[in-house]
């Protein structure tokens, strides 16, 4: 009897292990939101200029706002926002002589936002309840787990702080250990109305970056470096765009297996742009490879090409042709290739044309990478072993199949 006691008091334990590394706890933080609601009525109802400035000093001094200026004021900015100019700001809505416009960038874009709120307070009340309402907590921490499960298990999502902060600047932020967001840009269904769907599937996809770990080995050469940051520009939003955000069929099949689905009207169409336009942007990055691998591209070209191609616009190239590739890998060979390179982003050219080879019906109209590309990937730092997790291909290819496209024809 004290044996199987022992048995079950062990499997108890190992269960209480196991739950306690696979959850991801998110601390979830709305005060804000009410706090900021309290002060704006009291406005509303003609409550003394002196008493409203007392209560919105005492709630900017809480722990959501705080982050919030820590946020707008990081070394690379100070005083973007100074504290004393978003109060200012917030009691202009009322007291007109507090602010003018042209005194801080920052502010006159927050107050175009706070003066759709101001007037009739009933959205902002509507969308307040929904969100105390809802079981956010439950909903962004789901959101998390669901996130950790398109990383390899050993890539832990570290806890973070999830303050809901209205502000009217960044509808979104990311800060040490800190997701923000901006209850004012929240995504609306309907006026008045929080779509948390989207909100959790963005959590989610801003989540799996948090998990994210860098895989290049440090002895590379400057050039191999920049190339290996080349080959893996697309993994990050890749993955996290293909498995969590749900955007719709490209020339790889949709993932079915995500409940959040944010790719809608100008998502949507946007994507659907970027999707036509891969044989551009494949060319594009293999000609980026070529010059990294030549040793001539520069740090800032690099961060101006992030800035200016891969990363801009209402849906980045880096995020389509990234789950494009993420799509087809998954299609040929499930989850283990995608660790595989998620792990090895060298191998990431290669373990996509085998998908595309393995399955011609279901990836007919996706773009090969050139076997130029898929061999100076596999050559950067050549004497410098892969990273553990590799998958043996099922399918080798010999020379380009007739029939396949190929970005350089």
């Amino acid at each position: 009897m004290k044996q199987r006691t022992r048995w079950a008091l062990s499997v108890a334990t190992l269960c209480l292990i196991s739950l306690s590394l696979a959850a991801q706890e998110a601390e979830v933080d709305i005060s804000a939101c009410r706090g900021i609601y309290t002060v704006l009525k009291a406005m509303r109802d003609g409550a003394p200029k002196e008493q409203v400035s007392s209560m919105l000093e005492t709630l900017l001094d809480t722990r959501p706002y705080q982050v919030m200026f820590k946020h707008y004021n990081r070394s690379w900015r100070p005083n973007h926002l100074p504290k004393p100019v978003f109060k200012r700001m917030i009691l202009s809505l009322q007291f007109a002589e507090e602010y003018s416009a042209g005194e801080n960038e920052r502010a006159d874009t927050m107050r175009a936002r706070w003066t759709k709120y101001y007037p009739n307070l009933s959205p902002y009340e509507k969308q307040l309840r929904q969100l105390e309402g809802a079981n956010l907590s439950k909903l962004i921490n789901d959101a998390v787990r669901f996130a950790q499960e398109w990383l390899p298990p050993e890539w832990k999502i570290p806890k973070f702080y999830f303050p809901v902060i209205p502000n009217g600047g960044s509808p979104a932020f990311a800060l040490e250990n800190t997701q923000g967001y901006d209850f004012l840009q929240l995504a609306q269904g309907t006026i008045g109305e929080i779509d948390l769907n989207w909100l959790a599937g963005t959590v989610s996809h801003e989540s799996h970056h948090l998990g994210m770990r860098s895989t290049m080995p440090g002895s590379l050469s400057a050039a191999d470096a920049m190339a290996f940051r080349v080959v893996s520009l697309c993994v990050a939003e890749g993955v996290a765009t293909y498995f969590i955000s749900g955007p719709p069929p490209g020339r790889a099949p949709a993932f079915k297996g995500t409940s959040f689905h944010v790719f809608t009207g100008e998502l949507a169409k946007a994507w659907n742009d970027q999707v036509s336009a891969e044989e551009e942007i494949l060319q594009h990055q293999t000609m980026l490879l070529d010059k990294a691998m030549a040793g001539l591209l520069t740090e800032e070209a690099f961060n101006a090409e992030l800035r200016e191609y891969w990363l801009n616009g209402v849906v980045g190239r880096a995020y389509t042709l990234g789950a494009e590739m993420f799509g087809a890998i998954y299609t040929a060979f499930g989850k283990e290739g995608v660790f595989a390179a998620i792990q090895n982003p060298r191998r990431l050219f290669e373990l996509y044309n085998a998908a595309i080879d393995a399955k011609p019906e279901a990836l007919k109209r996706c773009v090969r990478v050139p076997d130029k590309a898929v061999k100076q990937a596999l050559a950067i730092g050549r004497s410098v072993p892969l990273a553990r997790g590799a998958l043996p291909l099922r399918t080798q290819r010999a020379g380009t199949q007739k029939g396949k496209r190929d970005v350089h024809g």
